[in-house]
């Protein structure tokens, strides 16, 4: 979560909610957008001086923006600078796939048709992201960062999720044909 948090900070200030709605509305296959865990490492990064955080007052509310610091920004660049480790990619719902046998074959059937409708809504959801995230590239962009290069490699993750998600689903109708055809 932290260097989640230090990359969407590198591309503009904001503040927890901001960051909250953010990863809520577009990143939370990927990870979980609950306020606790933003807030949790909104809290180690300023201890550590990776983030820094502006006080102002709007009407009546206290509004608390955070911004990356150059030590914030070092770290961030050190991990995204780390090659990419498959190992570090976990499915755990494939736990379930391999002990399946041993459940009944109606439960079987049932578990992967919701695990398909599952996919099904995975697309929808990544295909309405990758239209924000269209509209947010034609937008007005702040200065100081090379976008085409930034929208490049987020829209490439849009992609990989909206192209894992069809494997996925396309796989899992393979397997509960098998199993149709077999009672």
């Amino acid at each position: 979560m932290e260097y989640l948090i230090l990359g969407l900070l590198l591309l503009a200030p904001m503040t927890g909610y901001e960051l909250q709605r953010f990863i809520k509305q577009n990143l939370a296959l990927i990870c979980s957008s609950s306020a606790g865990s933003v807030q949790t490492a909104l809290t180690k990064l300023e201890k550590e001086g990776r983030i820094a955080a502006a006080e102002t007052v709007e009407g009546r509310r206290r509004k608390k923006t955070f911004s990356i610091t150059p030590a914030g920004r070092q770290a961030f660049a050190a991990w995204v600078a780390r090659p990419m480790q498959a190992g570090k990619v976990k499915n755990m719902e494939l736990a379930r796939l391999f002990f399946l046998g041993l459940a009944q074959p109606a439960q079987r059937a049932a578990a992967i048709r919701d695990y398909i409708r599952q996919m099904e809504e995975t697309q929808a959801v990544l295909a309405a992201i990758r239209e924000q995230f269209r509209k947010a590239q034609a937008g007005p962009l702040p200065p100081g960062q090379n976008w085409d290069e930034v929208f490049r490699f987020q829209g490439c993750t849009i992609e990989y999720g909206i192209a894992a998600a069809e494997f996925e689903r396309q796989w899992y109708s393979g397997l509960l044909k098998e199993l149709e055809e077999e009672e």
